[in-house]
Order: C-alpha cells, then structure tokens, then sequence
C-alpha cells in the first residue's frame, strides 16, 4: 500500500502541480536545446576566430608577395641601369656610342612593360641619351633625384618622390650617380617607372569594396593606392596611427584597428621592402570580412531554430502522451488502492462479527491454526480463554433479545481490551461464548486476565432477574498448552478449555477454572 501511494505521488505530484517525471522532461527538452543553441554558437564564433585568423594569414601573404613584387621590379630597372653605368665607363659615352645606347635603351623599355623610360643626364640635367624616339629636351636639374645624386657621393640607387610627366602621367623614379674620371658629379642614369603598372597590378587582387592596398616610400611619401586618387599621390603617412606606430617600427606586421576615414575596422598586414625604402600596406574591412561567416552563421542558426522547433513539437507531444499515460497509471493506482482498500473492508467484514465487533469464528479457527503452528515450531506455549455468559437464555426470555444484544456488546468492549500484543485476539466463538487467544502466556498469567475480566464484567452491573447473583455474569474456563508433537492439534487447546468452562459452571457460575483443575477432578474421579 505505502508502495503504491508512493509511486501514485510520484507520478502526479500535488493537485494542481506538474507530475515530477514531466518536469524533468521539460528541464531535459530545455537543457538539449540549450546545448544545441550552445554548441551553434560555440561554433560560429570558432569559424569567426578562424575566418580572422585565416584572413590576416592571407594578407601576410599577399603583402610579402607584393613586397617581393616591387623589389624584383625596381631591382630590375636598376641592374639596367648599373649595366649602363658600367658600359659608358668601358666605353666611354662618344657621339659614335650614342646610337648603339639609344637601342639599348629602347630595347629595354620594350621588354620591360614597368619601365616608362631610360635616361642618360649630363652634369647640367640635360638628357645625353634616352629610350625616347625624340631626345628629352626639358631641363630637370630641379627635380628630387637629380638635386639628390648631385649633392651625394653615394653610388647606390636613390628611388625618389613621383613626378609627373608633361603628358600628366605619374612615373616613379630609381636612378644612379654618374661620376666623371675624377670623381666629381657626372649626371644622372633614371629610369622612370609607370605608376599604372603598380596600379594595374594591385587591380587583379580582390580586397572588396572597402579595402585598400597602399606603396609608399619609408619617409611616409605615398606614391600608390588603391583605389586611385590623384589628390593622395605625394600625400604624407607620417600622422596616419597605421604607419607612425607600426610600419615606422616594424619590418611587418598586422593590426586591426579603426580607419581614420569612415571609422570601421580595418585588418591592416604590412611590410618593407628588404632591397629598396619602400613598404606595402594591405586594409581590408573587417565587417566584409565576415560576410561569409554571417551568412553561414545565420544559416546554420536557422536550421538550429527549425530544428528546435521540431523538437518542441516532438516535445511537447511526447510530454503530453507522458502525462496522459500518468494520469492513466494515476487513475489505476487510485483505482487500486480504492479497491485495495475496499477488499480490506471487505475481508474485514468476512472476518468480524457484526454483532459484537469481535473478531468471527472464522478469523478465530484462522488465527488459532497460525498461532498453534507458530507455537509448535517455535516450542512456546499459547493461552486460550473461553467466556461464556450465565444464565444468557433466561436473560433473553426476561428482557427480550435486543436487550441480549446489548449486553453481549458491552460485554464484548470489556473483552476487547484484553489483547495488547500482536498474535492475541478477542473473538465470538458462538452465541454466548466468546474467547481470548493468548500467545506465549503462561496459566498463571492467562489465569489472572481472565480473572480480571470476570470481575469487571461483573462490575458492568447489569440487571439479571434469573440469575441468583441478580447481575450478568460469566464463567471462564483458562487452558494453556505447549505443543511438542506434530500429533498435537488446535483442538486440544480448545477441548482443555472447554473443560475449564465446564468446571467454572459446576462451582456455581462468575468463576474462573484452569485446565490444571480439570486434570485434578479428573484423578480424583
């Protein structure tokens, strides 16, 4: 039964309340949601750190290739124009060597698709000799490179600031010191290279729409970007925070950091040149960037989403079979327990007198077998007190039967309180008679509670005209019995006691005899 209630709470819970095993279904739905949602996220944040970190390796790349892209191109121009430096100092630059320095130098502006032109500058910055077919006839002895190489001793190449040409082309320019015999200033060999070159090249990558490739000399001059301005040709980096903290004190490297145009982050790679003064620098748009993994990111949500709803539907519908299927199992145990409950009322009433209260023959003979088997096995003695009520016939003829009844029910309370331990039991044996059934008691003891139940059956003060002690009475007959053998039977007990009653009825009614009297009448006889 305690089973029973026990699982009937479990399944239902309180009136009103969620069962238990359904609210631990709804926590378990929302904690494999939760992960789903988790695990999604997790992800997408994980594609974002690889899609960043993918990108900037991408950009450091694309900066060491273009880097190495304007080292071999200006490397190129100048081992021309070391080749013309070295051929003029062997030969000499006669009227006679001209023309065969003319093709040279024209030939190498054909192979070259950087190279805008070659130029030989006597001492006074007139041109000597150039790719041209006409000869240069313009003075540049005001111009960077040239005010440059003949102010310095230095040999070695000397890539200047952008100058424009008559035409209105920018050309970047390498060029070299031409030393007479002597050692003094001799001229100038140039060779100007065509900025679109540069810019037709950084055209063919894909920075997006945002982003931007800059070339730029190491003094902060800028000399390309793209996109293409021309009001930014010539502009100075040296205050833009990209190049005054990281390009000005680093070979290479990347930073994200806001743009100083439209204040969106940027990725920014970056790196020098190894053999000229020069630097690349990359930004692309970080919010471009991650284009890509916003749409994957929204996808992937979105079928996480659907696939939450299904599960909620799923869910939702499982949960309610699962209460159904408790309020079903609930509505069976209290089914059970209701007739549970009605079987025990049930064998009650099979087992208890109407009457009286007392437990019936029926439930006595029952009892009287387990108690017997029980004393026999467990070699311990059990106790029986047979009651009869004096003069009991008589009394019905005076006062009639209901009046009978009553007595038999107050006298039945009186023997109700007899049993105090689990095995004794109070019974109607028939009639008038009633029994106590006493386990492990001995005669003496049986003796004494039947001698206190005659007195207070006496003390009850009931009326009796027929009887000589003009009160209802009884006659009590006490046996005790240790069964050894498996020959000794319940009978026995109930033979020995009946004796005892007999004998308490020959000593003249209200008395109580022990089946020890009946063995002594008995050898007396």
């Amino acid at each position: 039964m305690t089973v029973i209630r026990r699982l009937k709470n479990l399944s239902t819970g309180n009136a009103g309340e969620t069962p238990p095993i359904v609210f631990r279904a709804k926590i378990f739905f929302f904690l494999v949601c939760l992960s789903l949602l988790s695990v999604d996220g997790w992800q997408a944040w994980k594609n974002r750190t690889v899609q960043l970190r993918d990108t900037e390796t991408t950009m450091v790349n694309m900066a060491r290739a273009l880097a190495q892209h304007g080292d071999d191109t200006l490397k190129a121009a100048d081992l021309i124009l070391s080749g013309v430096i070295e051929l003029m100092a062997a030969d000499g630059l006669t009227e006679k060597m001209k023309p065969r320095l003319h093709q040279l130098l024209k030939s190498r502006v054909a192979e070259l698709p950087q190279l805008a032109g070659l130029f030989v500058l006597n001492a006074d910055g007139y041109a000597m000799v150039d790719s041209n077919e006409v000869l240069f006839s313009n003075n540049v002895n005001d111009r960077n490179y040239f005010q440059y190489h003949r102010d310095h001793a230095d040999l070695g190449p000397y890539v200047g600031p952008l100058v424009k040409n008559p035409a209105g082309a920018w050309r970047l320019t390498v060029s070299r010191r031409i030393n007479n015999p002597d050692g003094s200033f001799g001229g100038v060999v140039l060779a100007a290279i065509d900025i679109d070159y540069f810019r037709n090249f950084y055209n063919t990558f894909n920075i997006g729409e945002s982003g931007l490739i800059i070339l730029g000399l190491n003094n902060g001059t800028l000399l390309v970007r793209r996109p293409f301005f021309d009001k930014y040709v010539g502009s100075d980096l040296r205050k833009v925070p990209i190049f005054r903290d990281y390009v000005t004190k680093n070979h290479d490297g990347t930073h994200t950091a806001p743009s100083t145009v439209d204040g969106k982050d940027k990725i920014n790679a970056y790196r020098h040149f190894n053999q000229f003064p020069m630097f690349i620098a990359i930004a692309l748009s970080k919010d471009e960037v991650l284009d890509g993994w916003i749409d994957d990111t929204l996808r992937h949500t979105a079928a996480i989403l659907i696939l939450i709803l299904i599960l909620a539907v799923l869910g939702n519908w499982l949960l309610s079979q699962i209460k159904l299927r408790l309020e079903t199992e609930a509505k069976l145990v209290i089914a059970h327990d209701n007739l549970d409950q009605l079987n025990k009322h049930l064998q009650n009433l099979a087992l208890e007198d109407g009457l009286t209260g007392l437990a019936n023959r029926r439930h006595f003979d029952i009892a009287l077998n387990e108690e017997f088997a029980r004393a026999l096995r467990n070699r311990e003695t059990l106790g029986l007190i047979m009651i009869d009520v004096d003069w009991f016939k008589q009394y019905n003829d005076i006062y009639g039967h209901r009046a009978g009844d009553d007595s038999l029910r107050r006298i039945a309370d009186m023997i109700k309180a007899v049993p105090q331990r689990t095995g004794d039991l109070a019974a109607r044996y028939g009639g008038e008679e009633m029994v106590v059934l006493l386990p492990q008691t001995t005669l003496e003891s049986a003796a004494i509670i039947a001698e206190r139940l005659r007195a207070d059956i006496a003390a009850l003060d009931i009326q009796h005209a027929a009887s000589p002690l003009t009160i209802v009475t009884i006659s009590v007959g006490v046996a005790v019995i240790r069964p050894s053998l498996q020959s000794d039977t319940p009978d026995q007990l109930v033979e020995e006691a009946d004796r005892a009653l007999y004998i308490a009825k020959a000593k003249g009614r209200n008395n109580v005899a022990r089946s020890d009297e009946v063995k002594t009448e008995t050898s007396l006889s």
